[in-house]
């Protein structure tokens, strides 16, 4: 009967750790969503998503992908503190902080490498014969429907975030020790 009981919480302990990471999954994909909207006036995305613009489309996976990647790894962290036997304290809120530190260094490397991307994009098109640059616009691009802009953005932002998760990957252990530490 023991055993049925702890497999039972067992069970219990994982469907809260399922329902726990979709809803900071969703909240993540919000805020980032809702700053990233900010960063890009003047470009409505559902509006161009509701015209069947896949230039947009693009870039909008590609920031939900990169959110996912660096927030994924801050979920992770959160997770760890509610394990089959036991509840830890110290690794939830050291999973927090990563979360805390995971969701706006997400979404600061997306306005980063947004801005950059596209400045090295208008250094290399003013070596080129006839281009134009004062039609060169991230916004007007994205409109337009410019695959190619927004697939080198999609790309840039799956890279960096491949890094950044990375680095966010391992943070609530050592900070989850040092709570301890400092408890004790």
């Amino acid at each position: 009967m023991e055993g049925l009981i702890g497999g039972l919480i067992d069970i219990g302990i994982g469907i809260l750790q399922l329902i726990l990471g979709v809803a900071l999954a969703l909240f993540s994909i919000t805020i980032a969503l809702n700053v990233l909207d900010r960063t890009t006036k003047g470009l409505n995305e559902f509006e161009e998503l509701r015209k069947k613009n896949l230039a947009v489309a693009v870039y909008i996976a590609g920031v939900l992908i990169a959110v996912g990647n660096v927030v994924g790894q801050a979920v992770s962290g959160i997770s760890k503190a509610v394990v089959p036997g036991g509840f830890n304290i110290a690794a939830l809120v050291g999973g927090l902080i990563q979360l805390f530190i995971g969701l706006p260094l997400a979404i600061a490397i997306i306005v980063w490498a947004q801005s950059r991307v596209y400045r090295w994009l208008v250094k290399a098109a003013e070596k080129l014969p006839g281009v134009d640059l004062k039609e060169f616009d991230l916004v007007k691009d994205l409109k337009d429907g410019n695959i190619a802009t927004a697939v080198v953005l999609f790309g840039t932002f799956f890279a960096i975030s491949l890094i950044a998760s990375q680095g966010v990957a391992y943070l609530s252990e050592p900070i989850a020790s040092a709570i301890l530490r400092l408890i004790s």
